[in-house]
């Protein structure tokens, strides 16, 4: 456990990593509607590759995804029962368990090589249009990077408070379910506390005040970034196309 970052932010200086985190979000947004649509062989792989590809491009570690995906294989594993409980096919619970995956996966490669405060800018750039409504898009997104924040808070929290445990010799192997209980209301405490004086930061530094707002980052839309748009594009033609129309 104590080599994996839940949802953390990943220093590194690979072509993800520079890419505009607007297109990055435009991705994992398509990326979506790609998994939902995904219904036919041909789709399923060529989207499989295209991830396969981003994943060696971030210069990240796969096992590192690997033990992500790891982490949250108990909530996969839940819903795939209800899934097969349900339709009584199993194949429709290998496919859900398929598309929860690599969704899991999509995020992650986001949030691997994007920062909060470069996640919260791209969310409000990408969906700028929507302040003509008056619809608070700083907020919105300075609350998505906050959530994501939490998670990744939430999991390091657990890490220090076993290992507290573990020094004062609280034993694993016995009572193991009684131990996790004990954690429930430190961990949550301890994020809820880390996350306020966050917040309280971002407001001092009076964060969504300006109508348009300034970034350290120059962000710039490359080749790269629009290859990968356009590659979405055609997984989600042909994934519609095959998959539902044909």
């Amino acid at each position: 456990m104590n080599n994996i970052s839940l949802f953390k932010y990943i220093t590194g200086n690979s072509k993800i990593h520079v890419m505009s985190s607007k297109y990055k979000i435009a991705y994992f947004l398509l990326s979506l509607i790609i998994i939902v649509a995904l219904n036919d062989l041909l789709s399923i792989s060529l989207f499989s590759l295209l991830t396969l590809y981003l994943m060696y491009k971030t210069k990240i570690e796969f096992r590192q995804y690997f033990y992500n995906v790891l982490v949250l294989s108990p909530l996969h594993l839940f819903i795939i029962a209800i899934i097969v409980a349900l339709t009584f096919n199993l194949y429709t619970g290998l496919l859900v368990l398929y598309k929860l995956i690599m969704a899991t996966i999509s995020f992650l490669i986001l949030t691997f090589t994007t920062s909060l405060s470069e996640i919260a800018w791209g969310f409000e750039c990408l969906f700028k249009k929507l302040k003509d409504i008056k619809f608070p898009v700083s907020k919105t997104a300075l609350n998505i990077a906050l959530s994501i924040k939490f998670f990744s808070t939430m999991f390091d929290q657990v890490k220090t408070i076993r290992k507290s445990m573990a020094y004062r010799g609280v034993p694993y192997n016995k009572k193991y379910h009684k131990t996790i209980k004990n954690m429930i209301i430190p961990v949550i405490s301890l994020s809820l506390k880390l996350s306020r004086r966050m917040v309280a930061a971002m407001k001092l530094r009076f964060y969504g005040y300006s109508y348009n707002r300034t970034n350290y980052r120059g962000n710039k839309v490359t080749k790269f970034d629009k290859v990968i748009i356009f590659c979405e594009f055609v997984i989600i033609y042909l994934s519609i196309w095959l998959g539902w129309y044909r």
